[in-house]
């Protein structure tokens, strides 16, 4: 049965299929503040339950939920909530899944150090997991090239693991053919 469930995501956008929120842990969104002036981005995650020890479960606040950052809840404040989008990003169905999928995002964005051509933060996010601090350094781009060499190469080795694997299957299955021909 498909529904639509557009009205029923409060302020957040989604742009995969339709899904249940009672079968999924939470979510990592991607909040976009597009006034002239504030350009910014925070990317957080968000359950859709509360869990309470020896209780039943609850739905959360997340259609109204805005973010735990008092940056963020600041700006939205000042500005107006028109300039915000709030965007789903990925549907998570475990808690380890979801902590594990923001770290990830904010590392991958750089969300710490990632800056406009002004100096200015692209990202309000001020921490990633237990890190609480912005780093003096980044990772420069040399590296980061070197980075994306070193995960081609892994995946390299993944393919050819793949293809000794099928060959190997193969050759297994061509004698297992010629030993029950008479």
């Amino acid at each position: 049965m498909k529904t639509d469930f557009k009205q029923n995501l409060g302020h957040w956008v989604y742009s995969g299929p339709d899904f249940d929120p009672d079968d999924y842990f939470g979510f990592i969104y991607l909040i976009t503040c597009s006034h002239p002036e504030e350009p910014k981005r925070y990317i957080g995650r968000k359950q859709f339950h509360m869990y309470r020890k020896g209780k039943e479960r609850k739905v959360s606040n997340w259609k109204t939920y805005s973010s735990s950052s008092s940056h963020i809840n600041k700006m939205i404040s000042n500005l107006g909530e028109e300039y915000f989008t709030y965007e789903i990003l990925q549907l998570f169905e475990t808690k380890g899944g979801l902590s594990a999928g923001e770290v990830k995002v904010q590392w991958d964005l750089d969300v710490l150090t990632e800056k406009y051509p002004d100096g200015t933060p692209v990202f309000l996010n001020r921490q990633i997991g237990a890190i609480k601090f912005i780093p003096k350094e980044s990772v420069d781009n040399e590296t980061r090239q070197r980075l994306v060499g070193i995960t081609d190469d892994i995946r390299e080795e993944f393919k050819e693991q793949e293809n000794r694997t099928d060959a190997e299957e193969t050759a297994v299955s061509e004698e297992e053919t010629d030993s029950k021909e008479p």
